[in-house]
């Protein structure tokens, strides 16, 4: 079952009313990204779940270790000594992050920021519409846990759609999911002509099709937290849904969006035909090509189609 968005009012109060809040919500609207889930709150950046915030009696937050470690150490203390083959750590306190201190935790998880994920950050950051990343597809009612492997990088072990935003189409808001890829991702080919991301693709929009009233029931509840808390990014769409939310439709075409490359790659005559092969399945309103992703807006900030735009 596919479920999205706090109902606990406790909850919503606690987070209010939690010294910290505002100052996330203000780096909202800069590097952070603000993901509501059931029963939790992650908090994003480049990629990274920098922390979750739960509730249980009070507000609750958890961190990977790997976060706290501090970039920098003051002169003096960045290497550490040995003693009978034993590092002669002190106190190993030192080392860690030890208040609440967002700028510190951005730059401890940079090193961890994979480029396609820092890709979509920046994609997210000049559309001020996107209002869920990181989309895990529960199977058998159940999302599966995010495992991490030995170089401190997560791997997933179920299907994430990269992030979805929220749309007006004829005067009706609509949520659109959102799956990209860096130009230099393979499986965006394949020489059988059946790249791997079409078949990834197919099989979100089966599992959507099959739960669209469960999305449709989730960003409703979304959108209502997002402006309860102050933290829809200056975005009306949301605040319209979450004052009228029977209006809001889901739609399970998922678009695909393709970055990061220049014009001596767009050009090439082998990517071309690995193109048309995407083409072909998607359309023109459904295939999103740019090479920038700080200007990358079209087909996301707002619906776009070729008979609109002629």
């Amino acid at each position: 079952m596919f479920e999205r968005g706090i109902q606990n009012p406790k909850f919503l109060d606690a987070l209010k009313s939690w010294p910290h809040w505002n100052q996330v919500v203000g780096d909202n609207s800069k590097d952070l990204f603000i993901a509501m889930r059931k029963k939790t709150v992650n908090i994003y950046y480049q990629g990274c779940s920098l922390f979750e915030i739960s509730y249980h009696s009070g507000i609750q937050l958890k961190t990977h270790f790997k976060y706290l470690i501090r970039p920098r150490l003051p002169s003096g203390k960045s290497y550490v000594t040995w003693k009978n083959d034993r590092p002669n750590l002190g106190n190993a306190a030192d080392f860690f992050i030890d208040s609440f201190d967002i700028d510190a935790l951005k730059r401890a998880s940079w090193r961890y920021a994979e480029d396609e994920k820092v890709g979509i950050h920046n994609i997210i950051k000049c559309n001020t519409n996107v209002i869920d990343v990181e989309i895990t597809l529960p199977q058998d009612g159940k999302a599966p846990e995010v495992t991490e492997d030995g170089n401190g990088k997560s791997r997933r072990t179920a299907d994430r759609i990269d992030f979805a935003a929220i749309q007006e189409r004829d005067g009706t808001p609509f949520i659109v999911f959102f799956e990209a890829k860096r130009f230099e991702n393979k499986e965006l080919r394949a020489k059988d002509h059946k790249p791997p991301v079409l078949e990834q693709i197919k099989g979100y929009e089966d599992y959507i099709n099959k739960h669209l009233s469960e999305f449709k029931d989730s960003y409703q509840v979304v959108c209502k937290n997002l402006v309860a808390l102050n933290a829809g990014r200056g975005n009306d769409l949301v605040r319209r849904v979450a004052q009228n939310p029977e209006q809001l439709r889901v739609d399970p075409a998922v678009r695909l969006v393709v970055f990061d490359f220049d014009e001596d790659q767009r050009d090439d005559k082998v990517w071309a035909d690995h193109r048309q092969v995407l083409l072909d399945y998607l359309g023109e309103e459904r295939l999103l090509l740019r090479g920038i992703t700080n200007t990358f807006t079209y087909g996301i900030s707002k619906y776009w189609s070729r008979r609109e735009s002629a």
